[in-house]
Order: C-alpha cells, then sequence, then structure tokens
C-alpha cells in the first residue's frame, strides 16, 4: 500500500512538472491557426428567378514564439486570408498577407488550463477585387489596402500535454490605421482615388471565435 501511495504521488508531480514545463522560460512554440466560414443561399419566389448566393471566409496564421520568462512569451505570427463573394450578378475576392508581433502573460485557472492577456502591434496588405456583370452595367474595381495596428487582447489556452497546447482568443481592442487605393472602370469611364482611416476596432466575447494549435519543444 505504501509503494502504490508512492507510485501515486510520483505520477501527479510528474503530471504538474509536465504543465509546468510548458510556460517555462527557455520553451519554443510553433502555432498553426485556422478560422474557416461558409455559407451559401438560395431564393427561388423573386419572379421565378433562381438567386443564388456564395460567402467563403479563410484565414490561417503561422506563428513561432518563446517563453522569455515563465508563463510570458513573445510571438511572432505570419497571416494569410481569402474570402470570397459571389451571386448571381456580382462578385467579390479579398486576399491578405499580414504579421503580428505579439506579448502574452498566463496566468493559471485550473490545472492545465490558463488565461491570458497580452498585447500585439501588425500590418496587413489586403487586394480587393469587385466585379458587376450586369449586362447594362458592367463594372470593375480593384481596392489595394495597407492597414497598421495596435492593441490588446485576451483568451483561453490549454496545455493539452508537454508537447501540444490549444488556443483561443476572446476579446480584442484594437486601434487602426489604414490607407486604402481604389481603381474603378465601367463601360464610360477610369478613376482613381485614396482615403485614410483612423478607427477603434472591438470585439465582444466569443466574437469571430477561431483557434490555435501550439507545438511545444
Amino acid at each position: 500500500m505504501k509503494m502504490k501511495k508512492q507510485l501515486l504521488l510520483a505520477a501527479m508531480a510528474a503530471g504538474l512538472s509536465l504543465s509546468a514545463f510548458s510556460q517555462t522560460k527557455g520553451t519554443n512554440a510553433l502555432s498553426f491557426g485556422v478560422n474557416t466560414y461558409t455559407n451559401k443561399g438560395r431564393d427561388n419566389s423573386s419572379q421565378g428567378n433562381n438567386y443564388e448566393n456564395k460567402t467563403q471566409n479563410n484565414f490561417f496564421t503561422l506563428g513561432y514564439g518563446y517563453f522569455f520568462k515563465d508563463n510570458s512569451k513573445f510571438e511572432l505570427d505570419l497571416s494569410y486570408g481569402l474570402d470570397k463573394y459571389s451571386n448571381n450578378y456580382s462578385g467579390q475576392q479579398q486576399k491578405s498577407y499580414g504579421g503580428n508581433l505579439n506579448y502574452q502573460h498566463y496566468f493559471p485557472i485550473v490545472k492545465t488550463l490558463f488565461a491570458y492577456a497580452g498585447g500585439r502591434a501588425g500590418y496587413t496588405y489586403s487586394k480587393i477585387k469587385n466585379s458587376n456583370i450586369e449586362p447594362y452595367y458592367p463594372q470593375a474595381s480593384t481596392d489595394i489596402n495597407n492597414q497598421y495596428s495596435i492593441g490588446a487582447y485576451g483568451g483561453i489556452t490549454w496545455f493539452i500535454s508537454q508537447r501540444f497546447a490549444l488556443e483561443t482568443s476572446l476579446l480584442s481592442a484594437d486601434f487602426r490605421y489604414s490607407k486604402l487605393k481604389q481603381t474603378e472602370s465601367t463601360n464610360q469611364n477610369y478613376h482613381s482615388n485614396e482615403t485614410t482611416n483612423f478607427n477603434l476596432n472591438t470585439q465582444g466575447f466569443i466574437n469571430n471565435l477561431g483557434f490555435k494549435i501550439y507545438i511545444l519543444f
């Protein structure tokens, strides 16, 4: 009986040490994140016409992080997004490329479940193509957007094992500056213009929920 108790205590201690290892100074973290959404709609009631629309949103991140001290990490994320929308008369496609420099600090909740809070600074380049195929007014435009952001965010991380963790972002607030250049062409003319914009963007609890998978070593 005494031997069994000693073995049980040793196993518990080993489990705690493995979970602690995940947030200790010197740990590296490779991450992969994905957020996808697809929606199709159809309306057959509009004067006998079959009106269809389709929306696809895909967003991927690849990152490297380093715990420079216990429960604190710096991370560099690279991102790629592809959004598409189409219906019977028009279509839109947006491609985006970006990067973020992040800081996160982890707070233990229970066992291997942690909350985190941090800050980030980022840049995103986007190219948006719009098309209108109506026979009497065909139109096409291209938007080029350069966006800079700085903000704070937080969420939940589950350190599943010594080597793997699962993370989601639940709350965020970003201050953004963007510069948009638009070119447009129709049957009659072609024109180009530039605009700049400052805004504060916030996401509430469990908005645009996405996940990251970490490989720790």
